[in-house]
């Protein structure tokens, strides 16, 4: 009987294994920048969602007490009392985007002496503060940046955010049409008073705002990125970085995030075309980097009372 012996199967070479994983390495290349634009375009939709929210909530808050939110104002009334009446607009709509639980533990401790006729009293000491404010919403956080949350320590100290711990935003009002006022103010805005001027499609209400990546891991609130628990800051407002737009020399900065940029009060974001910005009619648009400069259409878009149609790209 006759036996033979199993032939050996060959392996590859050293010099096919290096081919193949050179392959490999190219075609990870290549899809590397289409994983990157998917990633970037699914951002850029969480984020214009998260802006038709906050719309929403305008909306919302404008259908309850009549007015819409403004900036709110930085009146310093001491270390231990807190009139959430001058608190930004981020914080005013909180009831309006399901954080109602947020907002009535800022509010439900015990009143002070001031009362505002009709209204509730306008000032309270939260009664879990800092451990019951420091939390993130997600609705106040664009996906393209991984940033800190909320602030966990420090505080800029002043006017109205004596040490104040709690949520960081992305999206900053249009100060230049809500400017900063008390939210008690009889005379905040109305959509109505916009509509008859300039027009809701025509006016910014909160769009993003500039961070320089320096910043993204801050954990301390500081004058450039204050909390909602405050009024009247650059964290939560924007405007012309000089100028007025009546005046015809507003000057509009919409910068994207750069490391080698300081923070200031600029509009920006981490997107590669452009930031995103909410219209007083609900809607989003990109504003592209380029509308940066002097009486931009985008720098008209920021006053309510300009009566030149804005034609955006």
């Amino acid at each position: 009987m006759r036996f033979t012996l199993p032939r050996s199967r060959r392996g590859f070479t050293l010099i096919e294994l290096l081919v193949v994983i050179a392959i490999i390495a190219i075609l990870i290349g290549l899809l590397l920048p289409a994983v990157q634009k998917i990633r970037e375009a699914a951002n850029r939709m969480s984020c214009s969602n998260n802006l038709k929210q906050i719309g929403l909530g305008c909306q919302n808050y404008h259908d309850t007490s009549g007015k819409l939110p403004h900036g709110g104002t930085n009146n310093n009334i001491g270390s231990d009392v807190y009139r959430q009446g001058d608190w930004c607009w981020a914080f005013q709509i909180l009831p309006y985007i399901e954080q109602d639980n947020l907002y009535r533990a800022m509010t439900s401790g015990p009143a002070h002496a001031t009362v505002v006729p009709g209204q509730q009293s306008s000032y309270f000491t939260p009664p879990n503060y800092p451990l019951g404010s420091q939390v993130g919403i997600k609705t106040y956080l664009c996906p393209s940046r991984a940033r800190s949350q909320y602030a966990t320590g420090g505080g800029s100290g002043v006017g109205g955010a004596p040490f104040l711990r709690g949520p960081f935003t992305d999206y900053k009002q249009n100060w230049l049409t809500f400017d900063n006022r008390s939210n008690l103010d009889i005379n905040r805005l109305t959509l109505g008073v916009i509509t008859g001027l300039n027009g809701t499609s025509n006016t910014i209400l909160v769009g993003e705002g500039y961070l320089t990546p320096n910043e993204y891991r801050k954990t301390g609130g500081d004058n450039w990125e204050e909390v909602i628990y405050s009024g009247g800051y650059g964290g939560t407002g924007r405007g012309c970085l000089s100028g007025d737009v009546l005046n015809n020399n507003c000057d509009i900065q919409i910068r994207k995030d750069d490391v080698s940029v300081g923070q200031n009060n600029f509009w920006g974001a981490a997107h590669t075309a452009g930031a995103q910005f909410l219209f007083c009619d609900g809607s989003v648009r990109n504003i592209p980097y380029t509308q940066s400069g002097v009486m931009t259409a985008a720098a008209r878009a920021l006053e309510y009372r300009n009566n030149v149609p804005v034609q955006l790209p």
